[in-house]
This record gives structure tokens, C-alpha cells and sequence, in this order.
């Protein structure tokens, strides 16, 4: 994130796990909600991510998505919010 300071953080859990806490700044986007794969096609697909959920299997399935969806620059937090938390 240092190296990319106009990162977007993208968290794909549900709203509760999201409110229950998150990184700061992050932009939540249920993997579950009805609208899911709309709400990431507005998205604009030049920009960077960092993309996680709690502990990396929603967010490794939305890896693939954004890829096949033209997004250039999304990176992968390797374990998830539980990661990030220890």
C-alpha cells in the first residue's frame, strides 16, 4: 500500500463482517449481494486494488472475475482481513 498510495481497498465481505471491522478506507462490496458482478462492472478498470475478505476464497473467485472483466491492477491480500489483523 506504501507503493501504491491511490490503492483502493476492496472488501468483499458482507456488510455485517464489514462493520464488525475493516481496513480503513475500504470501499465494501458484498460477495453475495444480488448485484455483485454490476456493482464491479462500474468500477473504473484502470485503477488499482487490493482485494480481500476474511481469509481469501471469496476474494481469490473475484480476483479471476475482475481479471476476465478487463480490471488492469488488482492485487491479492494473501490470507484475507484475518491476515491483515495479526
Amino acid at each position: 500500500m506504501a507503493d501504491e498510495p491511490n490503492i483502493v481497498v476492496l472488501d468483499v465481505r458482507t456488510a455485517k463482517e464489514y462493520s464488525a471491522g475493516h481496513i480503513s478506507g475500504g470501499k465494501n462490496i458484498d460477495f453475495y449481494g444480488p448485484n455483485f458482478e454490476n456493482r464491479l462492472s462500474e468500477l473504473d478498470r484502470a485503477a488499482s486494488y487490493l482485494l480481500h475478505c476474511k481469509s481469501g476464497g471469496r476474494s481469490s473467485k473475484v480476483l479471476k472475475l475482475m481479471e476476465r472483466l478487463g480490471f488492469e491492477n488488482v492485487y491479492h491480500l494473501e490470507g484475507g482481513f484475518d491476515a491483515w489483523k495479526e
